[in-house]
């Protein structure tokens, strides 16, 4: 279904784009002579770095005055360092965007005294696809199913920085399922996680996104080499029937309510953020040329051959559904914290 639903997500973000219903109606500003960056909160070879550098190859074609972009890995604290950059260092004149892990719109929700941020006044550009995270394990090992993962098996996973999914996926399965799981921390990205999968240092890791891992390793999928007990999402992704979502786990509705506040950020899927003090008409342009290269045939056919999965998310649809998540009950958010302890 891969490359259909890269063509439908196009199609239906066309016809939004043509409605006027993303960008504002702004004079667009100029970029002539200037060079574009975009920061990758992680290393090469996952699916952040992916996508990232799929945009970077097409977004100047859309900006006025067509300038360079550039693309870098910054890997560090599961992509908090990046974002941390975007929020307080990094000049607000549109040159620079970044794009992490969306699992940090919950870091100050939660309490991270290390997300030195306020989500609310990040400017948004938009997302180039929706997120569906799973937990996946090497076939070999045996644990394969969720019943697997309840076992009394102790089994080690890996992970990032705590404040990514990586950590707090395996957090969620620890702390309120009591799975026997022993977090193994420290590694730059998804790409370093499945290496070490693969070298059988261990067994899995949860958190990996389901389109970034068709696209960076489609042969773990194809030669049955990985298994997927359980997805983190809010609702299951069509390709994933047959795989429990997370939510349906729970044992009462108080965890329901503080998983949705731990899931809320995998909406936005692979965000891209400018400074809060980007100037309006900046980032008006910024989106306009963000959605723009969303429908750019060019760009939707290299999405293809790349097997990366399109399902753009805009920026102004990125601001209203933060807000959303900074209006969740106390309660929720304090079950949700502790879960992730």
């Amino acid at each position: 279904m891969g490359m259909a639903f890269v063509r439908r997500a196009a199609l239906a973000f066309t016809g939004l784009l043509a409605a006027g219903l993303m960008s504002g109606a702004a004079k667009a500003v100029d970029f002539s002579g200037k060079s574009v960056e975009i920061l990758i909160g992680f290393g090469p070879g996952g699916g952040h770095d992916a996508y990232g550098r799929a945009l970077g190859q097409f977004l100047g074609k859309h900006l006025p005055g067509n300038p360079a972009v550039v693309v870098r890995n910054m890997p560090g604290a599961g992509s908090l360092a990046v974002l941390n950059h975007i929020a307080s260092v990094a000049p607000g004149n549109g040159l620079t965007l970044g794009t992490f892990d969306p699992q940090l719109l919950i870091a100050p929700l939660l309490g991270d005294p290390n997300a030195r941020y306020d989500v609310t006044k990040l400017r948004w550009i938009g997302s180039i696809v929706d997120g569906t995270n799973v937990c996946l394990t090497w076939t070999a090992s045996g644990i394969t199913a969720w019943e697997d993962l309840m076992s009394d098996k102790p089994v080690s996973f890996g992970s990032t920085g705590p404040a990514a999914a990586l950590y707090q996926h395996t957090a969620i399965l620890k702390n309120m399922f009591g799975a026997k799981i022993n977090m193994v921390s420290g590694y730059k990205g998804t790409a370093e996680v499945r290496l070490a999968m693969e070298r059988g240092e261990i067994t899995g890791n949860c958190g990996d996104n389901w389109a970034s891992l068709k696209g960076t390793a489609p042969e773990l999928i194809a030669d049955n080499k990985i298994s997927i007990p359980v997805q983190f999402a809010v609702k299951k992704h069509p390709e994933l029937p047959d795989v429990p979502l997370v939510l349906d786990k729970a044992n009462n509705d108080q965890d329901r309510a503080a998983l949705r506040v731990l899931l809320a950020g995998q909406a936005t899927g692979r965000p891209y953020a400018a400074p809060p003090s980007t100037p309006p008409d900046v980032v008006a342009t910024l989106r306009e040329a963000f959605d723009r290269t969303m429908v750019d045939p060019e760009f939707v056919q290299f999405a293809e051959k790349m097997r990366l999965d399109l399902a753009p998310v805009a920026g102004a649809e990125m601001e209203r559904m933060i807000g959303e998540i900074y209006r969740t009950s106390p309660a929720a958010v304090e079950r949700a914290k502790a879960v992730i302890r």
